[in-house]
């Protein structure tokens, strides 16, 4: 698996549990930390935006994963 998509499932899992946990904050108490919520959303959206930054520069470029500068030769 490609570190990337580790990121990714680490984001989106963290992200999942996040949402679950404040759900339940709500249901006990009626209210939920609007501030803490916009930025640690806001935080993974920019990780995922860097990485699909990264992504989009190295497929402008031409660098494909598995291929060498040069070209194999018996």
């Amino acid at each position: 698996m490609k570190t990337s998509n580790k990121i990714l499932l680490a984001i989106g899992l963290f992200a999942l549990a996040f949402i679950a946990a404040m759900t339940v904050i709500f249901c006990v108490k009626g209210s939920v930390p609007d501030t803490l919520i916009q930025y640690t959303l806001g935080a993974g959206g920019v990780e995922a935006l860097l990485l699909a930054g990264i992504k989009i520069s190295k497929i402008l470029s031409g660098d494909k994963p598995g291929e060498s500068e040069e070209p194999y030769h018996e």
